[in-house]
């Protein structure tokens, strides 16, 4: 499906905020509900786009790196 496109709202999701997409936007985008997604901010847009697996995995080893060392990595960065 070229070019779907609608408007829709940011709403709040706890301290968060999301967007709500239709299927045939995520159709559009060859997305489906699960799938792993980067989000990065581009001159005054947000472009949403399939994650690459393999930077996932590497994102995720970050995350629990971060999570496991925060005490040692703050008491570094003073």
């Amino acid at each position: 499906m070229p070019n779907a496109k609608t408007v829709t709202k940011l709403t709040r999701i706890g301290n968060s905020t999301g967007v709500t997409l239709s299927r045939e936007v995520l159709r559009g985008a060859g997305l489906a509900r699960g799938d792993d997604v980067t989000v990065e901010a581009d001159g005054g847009r947000v472009v949403i786009a399939k994650a690459d697996s393999d930077r996932a995995a590497v994102l995720e080893i970050g995350r629990r790196f971060m999570a496991r060392y925060s005490r040692a990595l703050a008491a570094l960065a003073k």
